[in-house]
């Protein structure tokens, strides 16, 4: 079993940033659970949010949220094609 420094190390070699938004890193991590979720690293902070139902975990504001669903909307299915990449242990992709 891995310690928790040591997942926390390899999830740094095995994650993906994926786009910039107005400063907001928008990233997905290779093997990761479920359900499908970006991670989002801001000024404030960091949170995730499910692909499909939003649902947002951490803090962040109202006009990240807004933001990621804008993005959300136009690039779900780069998005969800990227997870599931991502989850075989794929290459993850930028979105252009």
């Amino acid at each position: 079993m891995l310690s928790t420094a040591a997942v926390k190390l390899l999830r740094i070699f095995l994650l993906g940033a994926i786009y910039i938004l107005r400063g907001l890193l928008i990233y997905i991590y290779a093997f990761d659970h479920n359900p499908p979720h970006i991670h989002v690293r801001g000024s404030e902070g960091e949170f995730t949010v499910s692909i499909k139902d939003r649902i947002v975990e951490g803090k962040a504001k109202s006009k990240d949220i807004a933001l990621i669903n804008e993005f959300l909307d136009k690039h779900y299915t780069e998005v969800i094609k990227i997870w599931e990449t991502a989850q075989r242990g794929g290459r993850i992709e930028k979105i252009r």
